[in-house]
């Protein structure tokens, strides 16, 4: 991981995206036990550009030219492939913009705070992703009230009122 995450704080430093976070299961697992998982999620700003179309082209010239390799949708770095995603949401974009700094072995990166994390998996909707929340919930590793704020701002009561009651 510590590769995929020096080749995101490239990018930034090279002007080719304007900021990161990463969320999915490697977001979570910064607060949780470790996730099973077989990719790394960030999600990304990108300049911005006169044109409407979004174009992740120049990310992924730049992430090859870093030493990743082309893997379908991903770019791989060593044994992790790296999926990089668009604030194709206001829920994304915010949780970009309000990621926290952390560091892993040495090498800073941003993460999802856990109440984004909680919401975009609530957005997602997936039994995977509900099963997520619930271990937010369960081990304490989510500020509710944080939590009941983005849940309102995004719509998502319904979501989280069946995880809570257990109807995952």
């Amino acid at each position: 991981m510590k590769t995929v995450f020096m080749a995101l704080n490239a990018l930034v430093e090279q002007g080719i995206i304007k900021a990161y976070a990463i969320g999915g299961a490697i977001g979570a697992s910064f607060y949780l036990q470790a996730m099973q998982t077989e990719d790394i999620d960030a999600f990304v700003f990108l300049p911005s550009t006169d044109s409407i179309l979004i174009s992740l082209t120049p990310v992924y010239q730049a992430l090859t030219a870093l030493g990743g390799k082309l893997e379908r949708e991903y770019v791989r770095f060593g044994q992790w492939p790296l999926q990089i995603l668009t604030d194709a949401s206001p829920l994304i974009a915010e949780a970009i913009r309000e990621a926290v700094s952390v560091e892993y072995e040495g090498v800073p990166t941003r993460v999802f705070r856990p109440e984004h994390l909680c919401a975009i998996a609530l957005e997602t909707g997936r039994s995977k992703d509900f099963t997520r929340v619930s271990l937010f919930l369960e081990q304490n590793e989510v500020d509710y009230d944080a939590l009941q704020a983005v849940v309102r701002r995004f719509n998502l009561q319904n979501q989280l009122d069946r995880v809570s009651h257990g109807n995952i």
